[in-house]
């Protein structure tokens, strides 16, 4: 039979463990792992290429901006999980994700349109 110390042990190392998992999962996602989504082509047909320069260069900073944001979110939770035990990025500030998933998909369907075009 186990002792009580030998259970004490693995008991802790079992909370350890999910501690572990839990901190990881709940972790803010680095910008450069968020993917594009799928932007449509045509909503820059009537702009010159000189507007589709300006306008990649406007999307372009507002995901500079974002992905600084979100990389400051991935920072404060790995910080949060060592001084607190919880994801203090995560849990204080909006979810940008999704704004930084249209952005790319932004810059992506300019660089196709301009490609073909410019």
């Amino acid at each position: 039979m186990p002792s009580v110390s030998r259970m004490g042990a693995s008991r802790a190392l079992i909370g350890v463990a999910l501690a572990a998992v839990l901190a990881v999962g709940a972790c803010a996602q680095s910008p450069d792992t968020i993917a594009p989504v799928p932007v449509d082509g045509a909503r820059y047909d009537g702009f010159t290429c000189a507007e589709m320069g300006h306008e990649m260069a406007r999307v372009n900073r507002g995901v500079a901006l974002l992905s600084a944001e979100q990389s400051t979110k991935q920072v404060n939770d790995a910080v949060g999980w060592f001084h607190l035990l919880g994801p203090a990025g995560s849990v204080s500030r909006r979810d940008i994700r999704s704004r930084i998933a249209l952005g790319k998909g932004e810059m992506d369907a300019i660089e196709r349109v301009m490609a073909g075009r410019c």
